[in-house]
């Protein structure tokens, strides 16, 4: 990941661009295929067996390249480290007991020596089948005093459910009139179903058991121009512009609540259907230029400019909060629209071959999550009178990067402001404010390889503190732990005692950190404790096509509750998950 922004990526690049590069098509013809088998080793059940199939073929004939890739999964249940069934997660939903297919393929043209055309699609499809429910029973006990519980007997027709298609287009020339021109034209078509959620304590929500649908469509596209500029072609211009559209809505399924009290939190019997968003149609697009140039072989700088503009709109639509009204308001649809100029600006000197200095300044530009609001309506909901202005942020960063003999290292010091956060959302969205933030991090890696290759160590810390300033208020105070995580660090030991057996045991450790103010807890405010886990990963090649891969996670079976669950996000004990125990997991590789 890039921290901070750029004028190459708008449309809520704002805090970082992450970079993933999937398998490309083209050379000899091959094939792999993957078997992957995954157990609980807390207990041993066939609910907790896990197995994976991937297929992959590659290659390429005259002038045309390819790339296909399917698979098949069998999600199993997790167990804690006392051999317990960990409860279903109770807001976001997780893929427990699910099976899941992925199919993508890409198929390439070399049109000359200079163009190059290529199709992308991929379709992901994950639908969970599960018996299990989490207990509601457990929220009558303190927060925080006892573990989310598992039962038996889920009657649901619609359960958790993930679907996303892709569809990407992509032109490259490396050579029209001097630069290259690259551009590409993308789809998106994504579902998602959450989990059931008994809402009868939330005045937004309608007083409903309910379960929420989310559905989008996204196009859009993009052109950039790589344009070097002077004989020596020490200087290089991006430029280019970018558009992207998305529309969503969130339809709601509503049960029927005797039958779901009845049964103990077990039964959802369908009896109507509401609207928690209406369709959402968002659009963001922008010009931009970005100078790169070369000094000399020890100073190089670029900085870049944007124009962004963003817009949201929606239709009139009867907001959940009057779903039981008998003369429900509707609430009128609107249109917000801003823009902004961005700037970027950043050096860097390398005073030998190997090491490197750099800053940077970069802005960013985004609207809040509008749906939020929308979301929360209630009664006389005006969108022109909410907290709405864009966030802009900018980003501050100083660090080195090197090499020290046969260690690669890097340290960045980061420093984030906004006048403006994102919309935040308190007591299930019964409180939307907006905040003043300002948030500093550092981030250090290491890692050592020996001259022989053999052994192997390295390890990063990552440590980030933010502050914020409420709506009102005349004084900073400490963020979430939603928004802030705790002092992070990693270390790992590597071994190879001969040349096709590799093995690796990596340890994470979590830091302990108190979030409440004047000790009271609240969403996201509480005090949480440090954690530490260790896992062990072996490789070996069996032949130059074979290859087995054993992993064990939780190495030390340790006993603990994640960060996301010490935070209690439903505010009681249904969100208070264990993370799953020593869990095994055996992968076989053949190279065809």
């Amino acid at each position: 990941m890039l921290r901070g922004s750029s004028a190459l990526y708008g449309a809520g690049a704002s805090g970082g661009i992450i970079s993933i590069t999937t398998r490309q098509a083209g050379g000899p013809p091959s094939a792999d295929t993957t078997v992957t088998l995954g157990t609980p080793l807390t207990r041993l059940s066939k609910e907790g067996l896990s197995a994976n199939v991937q297929q992959h073929f590659s290659g390429s004939q005259g002038p045309i390249d390819y790339a296909f890739h399917l698979g098949a999964q069998r999600i199993g249940s997790p167990y804690d480290a006392e051999g317990h069934r960990i409860a279903p997660e109770p807001s976001q939903g997780d893929l427990f007991d699910a099976n899941v297919y992925n199919l993508s393929g890409k198929l390439g043209w070399r049109i000359d020596g200079q163009q190059r055309l290529q199709l992308s699609v991929s379709r992901y499809q994950a639908k969970q089948n599960t018996d299990y429910a989490s207990d509601p029973s457990v929220a009558r006990a303190p927060a925080g005093s006892t573990a989310a519980r598992a039962i038996r007997g889920l009657q649901l027709e619609n359960q958790n459910e993930l679907r996303n298609t892709v569809v990407n287009l992509d032109y490259q020339h490396q050579d029209l009139f001097g630069s290259t021109v690259s551009s590409q034209f993308y789809y998106r078509d994504y579902f998602t179903r959450f989990p059931p959620f008994d809402a009868r304590a939330v005045a937004t929500r309608g007083g409903n058991v309910d379960q929420i649908s989310q559905n989008s469509d996204v196009f859009g596209g993009r052109l950039t121009i790589s344009t070097p500029l002077g004989q020596a072609k020490a200087t290089k211009l991006l430029w280019g512009a970018d558009y992207n559209q998305e529309r969503s809505d969130m339809p709601l399924d509503l049960f029927d609540p005797r039958a779901y009290d009845s049964s103990g939190g077990l039964v959802f019997n369908r009896i109507g259907t509401a609207t928690y968003m209406p369709p959402l149609t968002t659009r963001s697009g922008g010009i931009f230029g970005q100078l790169q140039h070369k000094f000399s072989e020890q100073w190089s700088a670029e900085g870049g400019l944007r124009y962004e503009r963003a817009s949201a709109s929606f239709d009139d639509f009867v907001p959940l909060s009057q779903s039981r009204v008998s003369n429900p308001a509707t609430v009128k649809g609107g249109t917000v629209d801003y823009g902004a100029w961005l700037f970027n600006l950043g050096a860097a000197y390398a005073p030998v071959k190997g090491q490197e200095f750099y800053a940077s300044f970069s802005q960013g530009f985004q609207l809040p999550d509008i749906g939020l609001q929308i979301r929360n309506a209630r009664a006389g909901f005006d969108i022109n009178s909410s907290s709405l202005d864009p966030v802009k942020t900018n980003n501050y960063e100083v660090g080195w990067r090197g090499a020290l003999g046969n260690t690669l290292a890097s340290v960045a010091l980061f420093y984030t402001t906004s006048k403006l956060g994102d919309v935040q959302s308190f007591n299930n969205g019964l409180i939307l404010t907006r905040t003043e933030e300002r948030i500093a991090g550092v981030e250090a890696a290491a890692d050592y390889r020996s001259d022989d290759e053999r052994w192997g160590a390295g390890g990063t810390i990552t440590w980030i503190n933010g502050r914020e300033r409420p709506q009102g208020s005349a004084s900073f105070q400490d963020m979430t732990g939603y928004r802030i995580p705790p002092l992070k660090l990693t270390a790992y030991l590597q071994f190879r005692p001969v040349s096709q057996w590799s093995n690796r045991v990596q340890l994470s450790y979590y830091a302990s950190r108190d979030y409440r103010l004047n000790g009271q807890n609240s969403f996201g405010r509480r005090e949480v404790s440090s954690y530490t886990t260790v896992d062990l990963i072996s490789r070996y090649e069996l032949t130059r096509k074979d290859t087995i891969t054993v992993g064990i996670e939780n190495l030390f079976n340790r006993n603990y509750y994640p960060l996301y669950s010490q935070l209690l996000r439903n505010s009681n004990n249904t969100s208070r998950l264990p993370a799953p125990g020593i869990t095994l997991t055996a992968m076989y590789q053949h190279r065809w």
